[in-house]
């Protein structure tokens, strides 16, 4: 289990308090940082998630950078992207491995979700 950190904003939610990462010792590239988690350059989707120095898992959102050197372990699925921009700090939540069929499945429900709620609105 983690907890939103008060430094959750448009930019990323950064998650405190679960199991520290350790990653494995490796020759570093030229270009990279000291931390064990960064690489030279990569490019980042929207919800992925890095976890600089193993410790806080940080979700980047709406306004975040498009590109940096930290290593990614993972990405928010589409359908949970705006559950995590109303996740307030100190909420508890947790990370849950999916495929693609189950991401994928999870985006279709939650558009036929919005197209009931639009429906009754209308």
């Amino acid at each position: 289990m983690w907890k939103v950190a008060p430094e959750a904003d448009r930019i990323g939610y950064r998650f405190k308090g679960g199991q520290h990462i350790q990653f494995n010792e490796r020759k570093r590239p030229f270009g990279a940082g000291s931390d064990p988690s960064n690489i030279v350059d990569g490019c980042y989707p929207y919800g992925s998630i890095q976890i600089p120095g193993g410790t806080e898992p940080i979700v980047l959102h709406r306004d975040a950078v498009s590109g940096g050197g930290y290593f990614m372990v993972g990405t928010v699925i589409s359908a949970d992207m705006d559950l995590i921009g109303q996740l307030q700090p100190h909420s508890e939540t947790r990370f849950v491995k999916v495929d693609m069929e189950e991401a994928l499945a999870a985006r279709q429900n939650r558009r036929e979700m919005l197209n009931k709620i639009r429906a009754s609105l209308v």
